[in-house]
């Protein structure tokens, strides 16, 4: 259930959870003084991630263009001795 945090003027910041992630999610009414509030948008939870995961998404997902010596020698694919054909994969 995604969640959505929102700051009134007169009580702070507050968060609500809603079922569904459809429809416009810039305002809402504060539960304790009713008044119209906007949304907080906080950077998304990237500590729990390693950190090659956050530095990769730091940069933006565009790919590295990589040259033939960066990607190493090429690799033959071993011939696998099956015993039982149809575990293929396995």
């Amino acid at each position: 259930m995604p969640s959505y945090t929102f700051h009134c003027k007169t009580c702070g910041n507050f968060t609500l959870f809603f079922s569904t992630m459809k429809g416009n999610k810039s305002h809402a009414n504060c539960p304790n003084c009713s008044l119209e509030s906007n949304r907080v948008y906080y950077p998304p939870n990237l500590y729990s991630y390693s950190k090659e995961l956050r530095t990769r998404i730091e940069r933006g997902m565009e790919p590295r263009k990589m040259t033939i010596e960066e990607l190493g020698p090429k690799r033959t694919k071993k011939s696998s001795n099956l015993q039982r054909p149809w575990q293929v994969g396995h």
